[in-house]
């Protein structure tokens, strides 16, 4: 007898999204739908949303890619950058869905559409269709607008959040808002917090809908702490900020890593990042407040530089692993 097929919710944008999806990817009798969070106005997105009046194509066509049964040659080309010239900075595939989207009317549509082209598996669907940016308000007064003001920023954890939402507000997506309520499980991370996670909880609607699904709820918590915004975060801490924007009691499980990276890859990435990994070697497996927290070694120990793939995680130094990560899910969640 046939096993049944099981919906998996991934939320989040970015590489880390785009690492769970390739993770699950490989799995026959899984089904995935990728909830992608729209607020991206920085790099080749940013631009094209200023020139184009399009939304945010980039998490968007990173998701794609990951779940494409294309072949290599193909996702190769829809995440080639150009080098030089007036196109320099630009994504093919960026390009190619704005312009898609200019020509059908819609993003919806021009995702259905390059769907097809490039043969995925399962769905990309944007957390809201409306054209939104990211405001962050600090206690000093200070306001950042925008994802490419506040991904830089290092002030956000020393002087604190006031207030943060969208402008304009947004409402959820009813094809996001149906997938949530139909999923088996539901994987939120890993992700920038402040910029692929949390915006998703800023659309009216997601928490909402997360607390009426029934499917499991997980959070994959980050490696890496960002300088600046949260800074010596332990498990416990980035936890507890998601559900502040998320909501209590909606989580039914945290995924962690608890093994340190190699040595050599912690001084690059502070050199580069002054970032710190974030580890919790005490227990693998406990509840607290609630939650179901599960720990592994999810960590790939090869240099960027080493990659050779299509993978766009390349580009960080310290990163899931998509075969560890993938089999641990697939183990505690969907067996």
């Amino acid at each position: 007898m046939a096993k049944k097929i099981k919906k998996v919710v991934v939320m989040g944008g970015g590489t880390g999204t785009y690492t769970v999806l390739t993770a699950l990817r490989k799995y026959q009798d899984l089904y995935l739908q990728a909830i992608v969070a729209m607020t991206d106005d920085g790099g080749s997105s940013g631009v094209l949303r200023d020139e184009l009046g399009v939304l945010p194509p980039g998490d968007i066509r990173q998701c794609l890619v990951a779940l494409s049964e294309s072949p290599l040659f193909i996702r190769k080309l829809m995440n080639y950058r150009f080098e030089s010239g007036s196109l320099k900075g630009h994504n093919f595939g960026n390009i190619f869905l704005s312009a898609l989207e200019k020509v059908s009317g819609s993003l919806d549509k021009a995702i259905d559409q390059l769907g097809k082209i490039i043969n995925i598996k399962g769905e990309v669907i944007p957390i809201t269709l409306k054209n939104i940016k990211l405001v962050m308000v600090l206690k000093n007064g200070a306001k950042l607008i925008g994802e490419r003001n506040i991904t830089p920023s290092e002030i956000i954890q020393p002087v604190g959040i006031k207030k943060y939402y969208t402008a304009p507000k947004a409402e959820i997506n009813p094809k996001a808002q149906k997938a949530i309520l139909a999923a088996d499980l539901i994987i939120i991370g890993p992700g920038n917090m402040y910029t692929s996670l949390i915006p998703l909880f800023l659309v009216n609607g997601t928490s909402e809908a997360l607390k009426k699904s029934k499917a499991k709820k997980v959070l994959i918590v980050n490696l890496v702490t960002k300088f600046g915004q949260n800074d010596n975060f332990t498990i416990f801490d980035f936890t507890s900020e998601i559900e502040r924007y998320l909501g209590k009691s909606i989580l039914d499980a945290v995924v962690f890593n608890n093994q340190e990276p190699p040595e050599y890859l912690v001084k690059k990435y502070f050199r580069k990042e002054k970032s710190k990994p974030i580890i919790y070697k005490s227990f693998k497996k406990f509840i607290y407040d609630g939650k179901l927290f599960l720990g592994t070694n999810l960590i790939n120990g090869q240099l960027a530089s080493q990659l050779k793939s299509d993978n766009l995680a390349k580009r960080n130094l310290i990163r899931h692993n998509p075969e560890k990560l993938g089999k641990f899910l697939v183990e505690n969640f969907l067996n």
